[in-house]
């Protein structure tokens, strides 16, 4: 009699179990059926961690991967990540093998160039030296080396076009910002430019060997681009997405994840305890 009744609340027990397991199974087939349907967004991507970039298990992860993944959700569609060579973006674009461009993308100076959706997120371009560098900021960095950065980059743009400026500096333009970070860890260029997020990542991956120039080249305005030949809903739903995610907090809370010891915030973090 006590074996039974010990056996009887097991085997219900175990009958719970299959029967919830065998639940979730069913949701989880039925939420991935539901979305293979979804329309899909072809999303042109480069990888620049922490903005896109693949984990230890093949996913694509970061701020952009996040926040395309949330706004595609609210949008309707199943994200589809292209990644293409960034330096032939507008071709791809204008082919259709992607339907935009979402990957840390500067708005600023390229307003007329493609459709955008609102910002959605702004990053500050800078500059890293090595910690032992007697440069304090990129204008005094003539004829001290140069400074590498990704070829079509708007940090490039801005440097190219301000020779008054900034005369004398040497700008080594690479295919990737890999490429680039390679040519200032061998010492090749004095100093790396892009966004302060990803340049925080470096000094992270390298305590006590860089450090950042004073001051910021540009705080630009992220958004994502469609093609000003697309007259389909794309830009307008993603758009809506966007701002819903604004409004109710989903992309500050996606950022912070990714940068909270950015250099952005340890010197907001000094200038309140000096208060």
């Amino acid at each position: 009699m006590n074996i039974k009744k010990i056996i009887i609340p097991v085997l219900l027990f175990c009958v719970a179990i299959v029967s919830l397991c065998s639940c979730q199974l069913s949701e989880t087939q039925e939420k991935i059926e539901t979305e293979s349907k979804l329309p899909e967004l072809k999303i042109g991507v480069d990888r620049l961690k922490p903005f896109f970039y693949v984990d230890e298990n093949g996913e694509y992860k970061g701020i952009d991967a996040e926040i395309a993944k949330e706004a595609c959700k609210r949008a309707g569609y199943r994200p589809d990540f292209v990644e293409i060579s960034w330096g032939d973006r507008d071709d791809y674009l204008q082919e259709g093998s992607i339907d935009c461009l979402w990957s840390a993308f500067i708005k600023n100076g390229r307003e007329s160039d493609y459709q955008w959706t609102d910002s959605y997120m702004q990053s500050n371009l800078r500059a890293i030296v090595d910690l032992k560098s007697p440069d304090k900021s990129l204008s005094t960095l003539k004829g001290h080396g140069g400074i590498a950065v990704r070829a079509g980059s708007k940090i490039e743009s801005i440097l190219l076009n301000d020779s008054e400026n900034q005369p004398t500096i040497q700008i080594y333009s690479c295919e990737t910002f890999e490429m680039a970070e390679t040519a200032f860890i061998k010492g090749y260029a004095a100093a790396l430019g892009g966004h302060e997020a990803v340049l925080q990542q470096i000094i992270n991956s390298y305590p006590g060997l860089y450090r950042f120039l004073d001051g910021n080249i540009i705080t630009a305005d992220i958004g994502v681009a469609f093609s000003k030949a697309d007259t389909s809903e794309h830009c307008e739903k993603i758009n809506k997405a966007l701002n819903e995610m604004k409004k109710d907090g989903t992309v500050k809370k996606i950022e912070k994840k990714y940068t909270s010891d950015t250099a952005s915030d340890m010197e907001e973090v000094a200038a309140n305890e000096k208060k």
